[in-house]
């Protein structure tokens, strides 16, 4: 029980874990041609690697993380709940099994799994100092690790590239920076009114041609998604004991509608 009870203080992020798996469902949607045993595999690789970022992020900031009290308590190792070997173990052991799930689903999937790695190596390692730029700051792990995510799922079904995977991927990047400097307590210089413009027209683009031209996501499935995005967004503002801002309670709502229908859309495959 104390190791579950350590490994869950490392990789307690339920809010994204959420997200991963909504934007592997959805680049699995973009395929459409595959298994759902290998997008389930896909899934399940996906959240090794997020809970890779996560711990090698905790470990890498855990020294200046024992120097402010907001930050010690939401990291286990500076707080000396963790130790840094434990720490460590769990985060070779979750790339490991990232990597031979991956081989599962061929080549592609290894290579962007290992590309995810890096990302989250580089963004948090304290002599790279990649992530510290205002721009990586905001979209460090929701941006870039979405895209690798969703590229993921599309393999996974699709098996190869085509016109889908690239506007998926516009879409995702795009969408992600959106989201981050939205939802940030402090929207930062480099994140002018033109570049978040630009960033709207790309996601609002590449949204038009998955979700209209191609129709990758049928049209009951966006419906329930805008529809239980506005109930959930209700029901966490009405009871909101964590006091949290409105545009965290709107992404956090659009986030688990969405996983909710994509979820719904497959059974209803399946089944039906």
């Amino acid at each position: 029980m104390k190791i579950l009870g350590s490994v869950y203080k490392l990789v307690e992020r339920v809010d994204y874990f959420a997200a991963t798996l909504a934007v592997t469902l959805l680049g699995g949607i973009a395929g459409g041609e595959g298994s759902e045993l290998r997008l389930g595999i896909a899934i399940l690789s996906n959240l090794l690697l997020f809970s890779f970022a996560v711990i090698y992020q905790k470990i890498e900031t855990a020294p200046a993380a024992a120097f402010e009290r907001k930050d010690l308590q939401q990291n286990p190792i500076a707080s000396g709940e963790v130790s840094v070997k434990f720490a460590s173990t769990l985060s070779g052991i979750t790339v490991m099994l990232c990597l031979a799930l991956a081989s599962l689903l061929g080549p592609l999937n290894i290579a962007l799994e290992l590309l995810g790695i890096f990302v989250a190596i580089a963004l948090s390692h304290h002599n790279l100092k990649l992530g510290n730029s205002a721009l990586m700051r905001l979209g460090k792990h929701q941006s870039l690790l979405s895209v690798i995510f969703g590229l993921s799922g599309y393999l996974a079904t699709a098996q190869k590239m085509k016109s889908e995977a690239i506007l998926l991927t516009i879409f995702l990047l795009a969408l992600g920076f959106l989201l981050a400097a939205w939802t940030s307590e402090r929207t930062t210089r480099p994140l002018s009114r033109p570049l978040l413009i630009i960033l709207l027209v790309f996601a609002s683009g590449s949204a038009y041609m998955l979700f209209v031209v191609f129709e990758v996501i049928p049209h009951w499935v966006l419906s329930l998604i805008v529809l239980l995005s506005a109930v959930i967004a209700f029901i966490k503002h009405r009871f909101n004991p964590h006091q949290h801002s409105m545009p965290q309670i709107v992404y956090d709502s659009l986030v688990i509608a969405t996983t909710f229908s994509l979820i719904i859309s497959y059974l209803v495959q399946v089944f039906f």
